[in-house]
């Protein structure tokens, strides 16, 4: 039985010395993303997935994430670039604005948060970790325009999404907002990066107080599904938060 070459697969290499190249390389990312996945999880709420509340409850106990039959690294290299993007422009509005580039420490020294907290400062970004309810997220920048101070939200984005763009996506709405009520910060400023060629596009996004007010009773209730280990509604069938989520198989168990 004859079967047809895959001309695109051998168009990777030339030689045994390049194809050894290539594995060496696929191989060692595939370990290191396997080692990320296993990596316990910790038992806090995570803002970029806190749309869906059956996530999140997944985390608060602890669950372990699937176990995947192969790593994805298209997705892995993305973030990855995604990172770089995060640095490329924190490092220029950090030198541009000068004292208007707002540390998180000094801001919630200004304005204090009714909540006890932790704070581990990286190059660029501060990680906020809050013991309750249990929440670790990383805060791109604080920014002060006209008097204001704004929550700066870095996105990186396909081309074709990104050209497509005329206010902040639906789905990262969520995340803005708990971040906003959390550090009690209304106005938000969300940049979107596009990874191709390097267009940016910004929207301001202003959080009410009944926004703020329904997503400490989301959070709350997710603690509260937790404890009785009943799991909450799950995101409708389809959305794009299921197809990459860590916990797809475990969800469909429950």
């Amino acid at each position: 039985m004859f079967r047809q070459v895959n001309t695109a697969q051998l168009a990777q290499f030339n030689s045994d010395a390049s194809c050894t190249l290539i594995q060496i390389l696929q191989n060692a990312v595939k370990q290191d993303i396997q080692k990320q996945i296993a990596r316990p999880k910790s038992k806090t709420f995570a803002p970029s997935g806190i749309r869906c509340k059956r996530k999140s409850w997944f985390r608060l106990r602890g669950a372990e994430p699937d176990k995947l039959p192969e790593p994805d690294t298209v997705m892995d290299f993305t973030a990855m670039i995604g990172t770089a993007i995060h640095k490329y422009v924190q490092s220029k509005l950090s030198k541009v604005l000068g004292a208007e580039w707002v540390e998180v420490e000094d801001y919630l020294r200004e304005f204090p948060i009714p909540y006890k907290y932790s704070l581990t400062k990286t190059e660029y970004e501060t990680q906020v970790e809050i013991a309750d309810p249990p929440i670790r997220f990383a805060c791109d920048g604080i920014i002060k325009i006209r008097g204001i101070y704004y929550l700066l939200e870095i996105k990186s984005s396909d081309y074709e999404s990104w050209r497509n763009l005329s206010g902040p996506k639906e789905h990262h709405l969520d995340q803005i907002e708990n971040y906003s009520t959390i550090l009690n910060i209304p106005h938000v400023l969300t940049l979107y990066v596009d990874r191709l060629y390097g267009g940016m596009k910004a929207y301001e996004y202003t959080v009410s107080e009944d926004i703020m007010s329904s997503a400490k009773q989301s959070m709350v209730y997710v603690q509260q599904m937790a404890a009785a280990c009943i799991a909450p509604e799950r995101l409708p069938a389809g959305d794009y938060m299921c197809s990459n989520c860590e916990y797809k198989l475990k969800c469909k168990e429950w």
